[in-house]
């Protein structure tokens, strides 16, 4: 197939309306916000793009011309899946599809990757006009409600005739027209949050094709879920829990035995992140996650996968690849078992290891001691101090966190302690000890050894100097 005849006629006959805009105008976007921020603290925005409507996510796999082209890269029976749902979406927004072009065989699978990649290189060239650029106003919650509901739009996440866990009506919103909505505190993969459960929603969770996200706070989402209840298609978080696939007793014991049997004389390391150094750098975590990738990693290389999405060879294929390059002397011995398995071996292995939660707790009660030792502060207040450097209320507040969420901040300390090496510091309270005052005058904590610190900054600055 000669890919750039097939690319020439696609831009030739239609417009893509399906891209990532938003690539080549988040500047003037971000720009557009902050105005608005500024001008009206108390309201919400958000940007679309009249040029195109429907910015679906998965841009990588599939994109939609306006000729009513539809041009998809993957395996025959998971693109007649999302062709389906394509379809009914697109009709929603008044789009057909007339046109399919799919690989039919092994041989056109590269072929279709390099035509989706080449369609993203071209869109990223094409401008966007400040007239294309439509800034869309919410003074309050109830008002963004009106919009996502109009129409009659089902909220899929609270939708009785759906199946998705409830934990993640406290992270976003997938709507049957492809809306989808998401707590602005996932924003970034490197927030204080972290995105990898959102990122597991997109990519394994929901097979809806979805447009690309809007971020809102927190008091927007719930109201969606909140005017949800008026529908009769809603369905109430411990009800959707009950729905949800229950692992049998005779399940239990059986992965039981399987964790006795496996977890003899082996170490689990994917208690936390595998992390890819590259040069003096981390690769983003969620590359080798655990909590995404839904593996169990052992220190002899025996790699117990889920048998749910490892079926699929090229998925599998990618994640081995990430686990060589952050292990690159392990010799991986694969393992399919059914998805449960994983979420059943992980308090197994706590049972006998740390958990990253355990872990966390630990760094910082050892940060807390550093910082009582270098600004002269009581341990217990050096306790606030620390939890609430990093985005927490309090070190209560902080006791808190789960099990992924610990997992992520430990990669973001590990990036820091990256830094901190980098910049030839002792260690990363002194990097950021000037943060660390502003927070104790902040916080009325008293602290004595000013003059300590200064001394300590200074040194670290002339020995930068000389590197």
């Amino acid at each position: 197939m000669k890919t750039q005849d097939l690319l020439r006629k696609l831009f030739n006959e239609g417009n893509c309306l399906t891209y990532d805009w938003y690539f080549s105008t988040c500047r003037k976007v971000e720009k557009m916000c902050e105005q608005f921020k500024l001008e009206n603290p108390h309201s919400f925005c958000f940007v679309q793009n009249s040029k195109v409507p429907l910015p679906l996510l998965g841009h990588t796999d599939f994109q939609y011309f306006s000729n009513g082209a539809l041009v998809i890269y993957m395996w025959p029976q998971r693109a007649d899946e999302i062709i389906k749902k394509a379809r009914k979406i697109l009709a929603l927004h008044g789009y057909v599809i007339k046109d399919i072009y799919a690989p039919q065989n092994k041989e056109e699978w590269q072929d279709y990757f390099k035509l989706l990649i080449d369609i993203h290189d071209k869109t990223k060239e094409l401008p966007a006009s400040d007239e294309s650029l439509i800034l869309c106003t919410f003074n309050l919650p109830a008002e963004f409600a009106d919009y996502c509901f109009n129409g009659g739009n089902i909220l899929l996440n609270a939708a009785k005739d759906e199946c998705y866990d409830p934990k993640y009506r406290q992270m976003l919103a997938i709507f049957g027209n492809g809306l989808y909505v998401v707590d602005e505190q996932y924003k970034h993969c490197d927030s204080f949050y972290g995105n990898v459960e959102v990122k597991f929603f997109e990519g394994y969770v929901c097979d809806e094709p979805m447009m690309r996200p809007i971020y809102v706070p927190q008091i927007y989402l719930q109201a969606l879920y909140q005017r949800a209840k008026q529908y009769n298609w809603y369905i109430s978080p411990e009800d959707a829990a009950k729905k949800l696939p229950q692992v049998k007793v005779s399940e239990l014991e059986t992965i039981k035995k399987y964790a006795e049997d496996i977890l003899q004389n082996r170490t689990c390391i994917s208690i936390l992140t595998p992390r890819i150094n590259y040069r003096d750098i981390f690769l983003d975590p969620i590359l080798t996650s655990p909590d995404y990738n839904r593996y169990v990693l052992f220190d002899d290389g025996k790699l117990v996968l889920s048998q749910k999405y490892y079926n699929d060879v090229v998925r599998q294929k990618h994640l081995l690849e990430d686990l060589k390059r952050s292990c690159p002397y392990m010799k991986f011995t694969v393992e399919l078992v059914p998805d449960y398995y994983i979420d059943c071996l992980y308090p197994e292995i706590y049972k006998r290891q740390k958990s990253a939660r355990d872990v966390y707790l630990e760094m910082m009660r050892k940060k807390a001691v550093l910082i009582s030792e270098i600004f002269g502060v009581p341990v217990v207040l050096a306790q606030d101090a620390t939890a609430q450097f990093v985005g927490w209320k309090d070190w209560m507040d902080m006791e808190n966190v789960t099990i992924t969420h610990a997992r992520h901040l430990i990669a973001m300390q590990q990036n820091l302690d990256k830094r901190v090496e980098k910049n030839g510091y002792k260690n990363d309270v002194i990097y950021n000890a000037t943060a660390y005052l502003d927070l104790l005058k902040a916080q009325n904590i008293p602290y004595e050894n000013l003059q300590a610190v200064y001394s300590q900054l200074k040194a670290n600055l002339a020995k930068a100097k000389r590197q």
